[in-house]
């Protein structure tokens, strides 16, 4: 019996042994100084006032013919997101952000062409929108209609292409997403609604990222985003004569 007892314990004590003189477990207990070595990307700073990237463009113009006879009024968005573009902050543009995005969300709409008049509505509605206050701002403005948007996301991200392999190879990349409803005032109906995301980057082994990198890439995702909900108003929403 004391054999036995010896034995098992000479076993735990050399796979202890052989454990903390592997490289599993010198990567467990000093993982810091294993990743020491490896390079670093250069965090993205906001640029000065001066560089700052616009926000502004101007949409191409759909030819399609309305769907939706009548005047439909553009709220501002809602701002639903979790984080800011960067580090919890917005001032990265020429412009203040939210500004920007709704005059955005007012050219998209007006573009894509699927109302026969579009007015921007300078109104940022709270977290819940009853029926009475709809009918309330669509008796001041003349609308027939009111599009009701939530800013969902709009945020840079940088990721790295491959974990494994060296280098400072790493896309920049901007994501803008948004929930839409478009509803009759009168009646309470909503007639559509539907989230719209999308993301926009390009390819960094730099190490340093400029203004103009994500400063493209935002203006490109925006403007993506915007052009899908026009398409999607016009193809799947309700015709209403």
């Amino acid at each position: 019996m004391w054999y036995r007892v010896k034995s098992v314990a000479l076993i735990i004590v050399y796979a202890l042994a052989v454990f903390l003189v592997s490289p599993v477990a010198l990567e467990v207990v000093g993982g810091g100084e294993a990743q020491a070595g490896k390079p670093k990307a250069k965090k993205i700073k906001a640029p000065k006032a001066k560089n700052r990237p616009s926000l502004s463009f101007r949409p191409q113009n759909s030819r399609k013919s309305p769907k939706y006879n009548g005047k439909v009024g553009v709220l501002q968005f809602r701002d639903r997101r979790g984080f800011k573009f960067y580090g919890g902050s917005d001032e990265f543009f020429a412009e203040p952000t939210m500004t920007a995005l709704n005059n955005a969300l007012y050219l998209g709409t007006k573009s894509g062409r699927a109302f026969t008049q579009v007015v921007q509505v300078p109104i940022t509605p709270g977290d819940r929108l009853n029926r009475d206050e709809l009918k309330a701002i669509a008796q001041q403005y003349g609308l027939d209609y009111i599009l009701l948007s939530d800013l969902t996301i709009f945020t840079i991200l940088r990721e790295k292409m491959a974990a494994r392999k060296k280098g400072m190879d790493f896309t920049v990349k901007v994501r803008f997403g948004l929930f839409g409803q478009l509803i009759d005032p009168q009646s309470g109906a909503i007639l559509w609604a539907e989230p719209v995301i999308r993301e926009m980057g390009q390819l960094n082994a730099k190490k340093k990222v400029k203004a103009d990198a994500y400063g493209y890439s935002a203006n490109a995702a925006v403007k993506a985003g915007l052009a899908d909900m026009a398409i999607s108003i016009h193809a799947i929403g309700l015709e209403v004569r």
